[in-house]
């Protein structure tokens, strides 16, 4: 069972002030905090706004860590969930690139041996096959009506590069969930892809722009 699904956020209130807490469910639990219907804390202090998000990790990971920040000064609270973001972000990159390389491996396999199969079935093709009959299979191929193509639908990757490269500020994780309704874990991958792949490049903490 994979319960890896809690993050630390932090929210700044009103009053400049930032708050911490852990949620399994952070787009709902922020609806609570600017309803008055979250912590004590921010009921008084709405509306709050998000600053930074860890990646997901168990429910007692994010306890600790969440105790962790909350006994640091403001001015490094957002800098200690950051710096955990960034550990946790290359252990799953190392991992992400591993699970990479087996699949290449595996697909070259499948290559490998279809292009085989594919070189016997054209030997025994040449060897069986009637002129005749190959030019009227020809004509009635020529007579088939060609199936008109689909437009191809935005993928998620675009919808995400969109709504970077429109904002000239730059938006963080919190925006993209919003705006997409991908959840926390979509969003972080496409970000780190296409950051990857030099399509957008980071202008502050979370922040991206288009290149």
């Amino acid at each position: 069972m994979n319960n890896k699904k809690w993050v630390v956020y932090l929210v700044r209130c009103s009053d400049k002030s930032l708050y911490c807490g852990i949620s399994n469910e952070l787009n709902r639990r922020l609806i609570e905090h600017n309803s008055g219907k979250g912590a004590k804390y921010t009921r008084s202090r709405r509306p709050v706004d998000l600053v930074g998000i860890s990646p997901e990790m168990t429910k007692s990971e994010a306890l600790k860590l969440e105790y962790r920040i909350k006994q640091l000064p403001a001015d490094k609270k957002l800098s200690q969930l950051t710096k955990k973001e960034n550990e946790m972000t290359i252990r799953r990159d190392l991992k992400a690139l591993q699970n990479e390389f087996k699949a290449l491996e595996k697909k070259m396999e499948k290559l490998i041996t279809a292009a085989g199969k594919s070189e016997k079935s054209k030997s025994a093709k040449k060897t069986t096959a009637n002129p005749v009959k190959a030019k009227t299979t020809k004509k009635a191929s020529a007579k088939k009506t060609p199936v008109k193509k689909k437009p191809a639908q935005p993928t998620a990757t675009d919808q995400v590069l969109n709504i970077i490269k429109r904002s000239k500020k730059g938006v963080n994780a919190a925006t993209l969930m919003t705006k997409t309704g991908f959840d926390l874990k979509k969003v972080r991958n496409i970000l780190q892809r296409t950051y990857k792949m030099g399509r957008i490049k980071r202008v502050g903490k979370g922040v991206y722009v288009g290149m």
